[in-house]
């Protein structure tokens, strides 16, 4: 197996966990922020799904809708995240590289800085997702990035 093709399992990986993650968004929007808001730093622990929902019904529907929403923008980013890793990036395109390092880029800078704010529970979930994404990357750096141009 080369090089390429074990990266770009490795980055297929991410792709399916991404897709979950935006499903889970998309689909339950509270059960997902009830996963998320408990799991923050002690200091900056937020009101609980429940306690939004007796503030009041329309915040609790803003966050619903604003949760949909990014699964939805999470979902399509997934999607090009995977189609890219399956055809062009495992032929070696050096288009598919850069594109992997930018679109990877996003979501490994996002996770590690939402982890960094707070989200103390997720801290070996998110390195090993960091930890893919680079190996995936650097792995086939050289029998990609030194192919002519076609």
């Amino acid at each position: 197996m080369s090089r390429i093709n074990v990266a770009s399992v490795l980055l297929m990986i991410l792709g399916i966990w991404f897709v979950l993650e935006s499903l889970m968004m998309l689909f339950s929007p509270e059960s997902y922020l009830d996963m998320w808001i408990p799991m923050m730093n002690e200091e900056l622990l937020p009101p609980t799904v429940s306690e939004i929902s007796a503030l009041g019904q329309n915040l609790l529907e803003f966050m619903t809708f604003t949760t949909q929403m990014l699964g939805l923008v999470a979902m399509f980013a997934s999607l090009l995240f995977l189609v890219i890793t399956l055809i062009p990036y495992r032929k070696g395109e050096k288009w598919a590289w850069y594109a992997m390092l930018v679109i990877g880029g996003f979501y490994m800078s996002g996770g590690l800085i939402l982890t960094y704010i707070g989200m103390t529970a997720h801290v070996p979930m998110t390195l090993i997702m960091v930890i893919l994404w680079i190996v995936g990357l650097i792995l086939p750096v050289k029998e990609i990035l030194r192919k002519p141009s076609s």
